[in-house]
């Protein structure tokens, strides 16, 4: 992230639908890369400072806060 008061992390969003939470990561940092992985989801390890991931369960609420990265 170029500016260091750039929001980077959500953890308000923790128990909101992953549609809630896509939308307000998106409004607040201007971010497009924003995955939405369910139970079971294979990842990378990568670090990617354009990129968001939301961890959500069977009931598609988030269940870990989003962290740029």
């Amino acid at each position: 992230m170029a500016n260091s008061d750039t929001k980077t992390c959500w953890p308000e969003l923790v128990g909101k639908t992953a549609d809630e939470a896509v939308q307000v990561i998106k409004d607040e940092s201007g971010l497009s890369k924003v995955h939405v992985c369910g139970p079971g989801s294979r990842t990378t390890r990568d670090v990617d400072d354009e990129r968001v991931r939301v961890y959500v369960d069977e009931d598609n609420k988030v269940t870990v806060q989003p962290t740029v990265g």
